[in-house]
C-alpha cells in the first residue's frame, strides 16, 4: 500500500473513528505530508519507517526553522499514525513505542486588559454591513470564549437570542451550551437584522462575507487586527487573545475552575489551568482581602 493510501486511510479514522475537529485533521495532515514526502526521498514509505527515521525528520523540521510547538505537534501526530499503522498490522513495529516527545515551553498570550478589551469592542461603529457583522462576531468571541473556528463555523440554528444562548461544536465534536450577556444579544440581533436584508435567502453558517459567503478564520483574524490597530492597542491581537482574556475575566471575577473548563470546552482541568490567567494585580487585591500578614 503507498504511503498515500496509508495516510488516507489514517485520516478517515481520525473523522470517523475518533471524530476530531476539521482543524485537527488539517494539522494531522499537513505535518503527515511532509513526513512521507521525507521518507520517500528515503526510499522508504510509513509502513518501513524505523526510529532513526523519524529522529531524522523532526531535527530537519528543527534545522528548517519550526517552533517547538509546532515540532511537538508533528511528533504528536506522526506518533499517532505509526501507532495505527501497527495496530492495523500496516507496519511491523512501531518505531515510535518508548521515544520522548520533544519539549517546548509554552508561551501563553497575555491577556487584553478591561480598558483595552473595551477600547476594542466599542471600535466597530457604524451601520455598514460588515461593521455590525464583526460587531456581532467580535461581542460573541468574548463574550462565549469561543476559539475562532467555533466562531465562523457557527449555524443560525446553533443561536438563541431571545432565550441569551449559543451551541459551540468544539473539538472533538463536543458540544457545550454558553450564555450571552445583553450586549451580546443586542449586536447579534442587529447583525442578523442587516443579514436578513442583505441576503433574504437561506443560507446554514451565520458570518457571511459581503458576497454571501462564509467568513474564514483568516479573513475574521484580518479584521481583528485592522479594528486593534484603529483603536491604538501596541499589543498583538488574534482570536485566541480574545478567548484567554475572557476566561481570565471569568476567574479574576470569581469563577471556579470547573466552570471555567466548562466555558472554554477543556476536556481536562489541567489545559484549563495552562490557559487561565491571574493577574497580579488581582493576586494583590485577593492577598489583601484573605491573607493575614497584609
Amino acid at each position: 500500500m503507498t504511503s498515500t493510501n496509508l495516510l488516507d486511510e489514517f485520516i478517515r479514522h481520525l473523522r470517523i473513528e475518533r471524530g476530531l475537529a476539521q482543524r485537527t485533521e488539517e494539522t494531522y495532515l499537513y505535518h503527515l505530508k511532509s513526513y512521507a514526502e521525507f521518507l520517500t526521498k528515503q526510499c522508504r514509505s510509513p509502513a518501513e519507517a524505523t526510529r532513526d527515521d523519524v529522529l531524522a525528520y523532526l531535527e530537519r523540521r528543527k534545522n528548517d526553522g519550526l517552533r517547538g510547538a509546532s515540532i511537538f505537534a508533528a511528533a504528536i501526530a506522526i506518533r499517532q499514525f505509526q501507532r495505527f499503522l501497527f495496530n492495523r498490522g500496516a507496519a511491523a513495529c512501531d518505531p515510535t513505542t518508548g521515544m520522548r516527545l520533544p519539549r517546548y515551553k509554552q508561551r501563553l498570550p497575555e491577556p487584553l486588559t478591561n480598558a483595552e478589551m473595551e477600547k476594542l469592542l466599542a471600535m466597530p461603529t457604524g451601520g455598514k454591513f460588515h461593521l455590525v457583522r464583526i460587531r456581532a462576531a467580535l461581542q460573541l468571541l468574548y463574550s462565549a470564549g469561543l476559539r475562532a473556528s467555533e466562531l465562523v463555523g457557527l449555524k443560525l440554528g446553533q443561536l438563541d437570542i431571545k432565550e441569551g444562548w449559543v451551541r459551540a461544536h468544539g473539538k472533538g465534536g463536543r458540544e457545550r451550551i454558553l450564555p450571552l450577556g445583553p450586549r451580546t444579544q443586542r449586536s447579534l440581533a442587529d447583525y442578523l437584522s442587516a443579514r436578513q436584508k442583505r441576503f433574504p435567502g437561506e443560507r446554514e453558517i451565520l458570518f457571511l462575507s459581503y458576497r454571501g459567503r462564509p467568513i474564514s478564520r483568516t479573513d475574521f483574524w484580518r479584521q481583528l487586527r485592522e479594528l486593534a490597530r484603529r483603536a491604538g492597542l501596541k499589543t498583538e491581537i488574534h482570536p485566541h487573545k480574545i478567548r484567554h482574556s475572557a476566561a481570565t475575566r471569568l476567574m479574576e471575577g470569581g469563577a471556579n475552575l470547573r466552570v471555567v473548563q466548562e466555558f472554554l470546552g477543556h476536556r481536562s482541568v489541567l489545559s484549563t489551568q495552562r490557559y487561565t490567567h491571574v493577574s497580579a494585580a488581582f493576586m494583590r487585591r485577593a492577598c489583601e482581602k484573605a491573607h493575614p500578614q497584609f
